[in-house]
C-alpha cells in the first residue's frame, strides 16, 4: 500500500534540477513493470538542505527530512547526516497544514461524505484517507514521524474513533473483504477524525503565530463537518 520514497542528495541546486528530477521519475514510471513504479516519490535537495533544512530549492519538507535523518538507508555515496539539525516542530506543523490545504481539496472533502464511493476506489485510497490525518495528529502529539502502524496504534489508545484506524491497518494488509462494514465505519468515524485534525492543528498554528493559516484550516474543517452532516 505504501509509496516508494527515494531521496536524491545533489552536489548543487540550480534552476534545471527540478526538471531533471521529474525526468528521472517519468523514465522510471515508463520503464518500470508493475504498480510499484507508479508509486515512486522522489525527494531531493543538497547536503546543506539535508543538514539544516535551508535549501532554497528542492523537495524536502521538514517531516520528510526528519524521516531521512532517523530512518533513511544509504544506497550510494557518502553519508553526511551526522550532526544535522533536528527539524523545528513548529515548522513541521506549519508545513503539514499547508500540505493538507493543498492536498485535501474539494474532491477529497466530497469523498469524506461518500463512503461507498471511497470504498469503490479500493483499499489504498481508503487507508490513505484514514491514516493521513491520524499520522498528522501523531506527529503533532509526539514530534515524531507518523508511520502508519505506530500512528494508528497511538490513536487507538489515546483518542476517540479508534475503530477506524484499527480497521485501516487490517485493510492495508488484507484488503477490504466486507464493503458494507467498511462503509459503515467510514461514515461513523472518517469525518470526525478529519475535523479533529483541523481543530488541533488550527490551535497549534495560532499558538505559534500563524493566524491566517490557522483560519484557513479552521474553514477547511467547517467544510469537512458540513460534508459529514450530509451523512446523518
Amino acid at each position: 500500500m505504501s509509496d516508494v520514497d527515494l531521496m536524491l542528495v545533489l552536489t548543487g541546486l540550480d534552476d534545471r534540477a527540478a526538471a531533471r528530477v521529474d525526468l528521472v521519475r517519468d523514465r522510471v514510471r515508463a520503464a518500470g513493470a508493475g504498480e510499484l513504479a507508479q508509486r515512486l516519490s522522489i525527494f531531493w535537495s543538497d547536503w546543506p538542505g539535508v543538514q539544516q533544512g535551508i535549501a532554497t530549492t528542492g523537495r524536502l519538507p521538514e517531516v520528510d527530512r526528519l524521516d531521512l535523518l532517523d530512518s533513511g538507508r544509504l544506497l550510494q555515496g557518502v553519508d553526511q547526516r551526522a550532526g544535522a539539525e533536528r527539524p523545528d516542530p513548529a515548522v513541521i506543523v506549519r508545513q503539514a497544514a499547508e500540505f493538507a490545504l493543498w492536498k485535501f481539496d474539494d474532491r477529497y472533502i466530497a469523498r469524506l461524505g461518500a463512503p461507498a464511493d471511497l470504498v469503490a476506489e479500493g483499499a489504498r485510497s481508503v487507508t490513505k484517507a484514514v491514516l493521513f490525518p491520524v499520522r498528522f495528529l501523531y506527529t503533532l502529539a509526539t514530534r515524531r514521524i507518523g508511520r502508519n502502524e505506530a500512528a494508528a496504534r497511538w490513536f487507538v489508545a489515546e483518542r476517540e474513533h479508534g475503530d477506524l484506524p484499527e480497521a485501516a491497518l487490517v485493510w492495508r494488509r488484507d484488503g477490504i473483504s466486507e464493503a458494507c462494514e467498511a462503509e459503515a465505519l467510514l461514515a461513523r468515524h472518517l469525518v470526525p477524525i478529519n475535523a479533529m485534525f483541523a481543530r488541533e492543528y488550527a490551535y497549534a498554528l495560532r499558538t505559534s503565530g500563524h493566524v491566517a493559516l490557522a483560519d484557513d484550516l479552521a474553514r477547511w474543517g467547517e467544510r469537512v463537518t458540513r460534508a459529514g452532516a450530509r451523512l446523518a
